[in-house]
């Protein structure tokens, strides 16, 4: 298949001159009949009104007409005159047959074509009073049609200069929508470059407009994004290095015999968990990379959400215990069918607790909550602990953001979780909203409906 393409310019012209065509070939297509029938109509009414004058006196109408062809020379029309009885007299004597005067004579008018000699004449006649005697009058209608030719030629004219200027006008309107056309086409090509911050070009034409302008939405939503891997990348170059130059300075030590021997478990657990935040941080950006994936499945289940809210604070009761954190439960207040998948479910009340439990102190409370929504499901965690600042609500689940803002002040995780969290949420049709807790900490709220995802 060839890869033809033409200009944008070269279809503004080719698409006027095509319209300007078929307005010329339509307009004459009409034209050139009507303006022919109008012509022979209006040559055959002249012809009546000077038959009708002739025969206002026919006892003159020789002498007028021989006083005419004195006076201003012979003209195309002829004409003739039919007694009572007897033959015709006239120049037209020989036009008329012998039908057409019976017909005259019989109904006191004739109008008839008549072809003589290769030409087309028009015929008229009318009868004068109840005496008999009628006048016939003659028109070719070659002069007839000599004159509609000229008039034709001028409207010919006419078309040709339309189909010019809009030629001439589908060149401009075309060199100005292709120009902004290129200029837009150049800033995506810079844009694919890598280049940012270019200023949109203003046009008068809406769909130019629009798209200049969608350039520029694109533009700095690239800019954005490029942003955010930077950071993405600086944090995870971050917090890989941290636990690698922790096993590297330990295995040096190790190797250079610097460690005691009754040090050594002491040094395996640090190793050890060293090794396990490395882990998790490969399983969360494993996860994240799972939940961008296009074949990333769910399953449609009928979801005890009760139950699962209670299996959920069992299985961190340990964890909590561990860290004097009560762990609550307030299951909805009705027992009714919710489809969904389960096992996401509880992935994503997993991470929304583990964040909670991070977060809150000692002595401290993390309540897991659900509730109807009509027929949707409302799942809530909440914790005790110090809370966002205020701003930070609205940013809880950008990757990192929470662990920049606050790894120097308290316990943090891979920087990872949230966002994990709220993906997955999406994923499943729902939403992942964060608020401040009454009176203190964060509640991270889930709405979904039901077979969401």
């Amino acid at each position: 298949m060839s890869d033809r393409r033409t200009s944008l310019g070269t279809r503004f012209v080719a698409t006027a001159l095509a319209g300007a065509a078929v307005v010329a070939v339509v307009a004459a297509a009409l034209a050139v009949p009507l303006v022919r029938s109008v012509a022979r109509d209006q040559a055959r009414d002249e012809l009546v009104r000077a038959v009708d004058a002739l025969a206002t006196a026919p006892r003159k109408t020789a002498q007028l007409l021989v006083q005419e062809r004195r006076a201003v020379g012979p003209d195309d029309r002829s004409y003739a005159v039919v007694p009572a009885s007897g033959p015709v007299i006239g120049e037209a004597a020989d036009v008329v047959t012998d039908a057409q005067v019976a017909e005259l004579r019989e109904t006191g008018t004739l109008s008839a074509t008549v072809h003589r000699d290769g030409d087309e004449l028009l015929v008229e006649g009318r009868q004068v009073g109840q005496r008999g005697v009628a006048v016939i009058g003659v028109q070719p209608v070659a002069a007839v049609d000599a004159a509609t030719d000229r008039l034709l030629r001028r409207i010919g004219l006419a078309l040709a200069l339309g189909l010019a200027v809009a030629i001439g006008l589908g060149l401009v309107i075309g060199r100005r929508a292709t120009r902004s056309v290129r200029d837009a086409a150049a800033r995506a090509h810079r844009l694919a470059d890598g280049e940012r911050g270019l200023a949109p070009a203003p046009s008068s034409v809406t769909e130019i407009h629009e798209m200049s302008q969608a350039l520029g939405a694109l533009d700095h939503a690239l800019a954005t994004s490029e942003s955010r891997q930077r950071e993405f990348l600086l944090s995870i170059s971050h917090e890989l290095r941290t636990p690698l130059t922790a096993l590297r300075g330990y295995a040096e030590a190790l190797r250079d015999g610097a460690i005691p021997p009754e040090e050594t478990a002491k040094v395996g657990a640090v190793l050890t968990a060293e090794t396990q935040r490395l882990d998790q941080f490969i399983a969360d950006l494993l996860s994240l990379a799972r939940l961008e994936a296009d074949d990333f499945r769910l399953q449609d289940a009928v979801v005890d959400l009760g139950a699962v809210l209670a299996d959920t604070a069992a299985a961190w009761q340990a964890t909590a215990a561990a860290g004097d954190v009560t762990v609550e439960v307030e299951p909805p207040t009705s027992a009714r069918p919710f489809r969904g998948d389960p096992l996401r479910i509880r992935q994503l009340l997993d991470g929304l607790v583990e964040n909670a439990m991070r977060a809150t102190p000692a002595g401290g409370r993390v309540t897991i909550r659900g509730e109807w929504n009509d027929g949707d499901a409302s799942l809530s965690v909440s914790d005790t602990g110090p809370g966002l600042a205020p701003g930070d609500h609205e940013r809880a689940f950008e990757r990192g953001y929470l662990h920049g803002r606050y790894a120097a002040q308290r316990s943090v995780g891979t920087g990872l979780g949230l966002s994990i969290a709220h993906r997955l949420c999406e994923r499943m049709g729902g939403t992942l909203t964060a608020a401040p807790n009454e009176p203190t900490g964060t509640r991270m709220t889930v709405h979904l409906a039901p077979g969401g995802g």
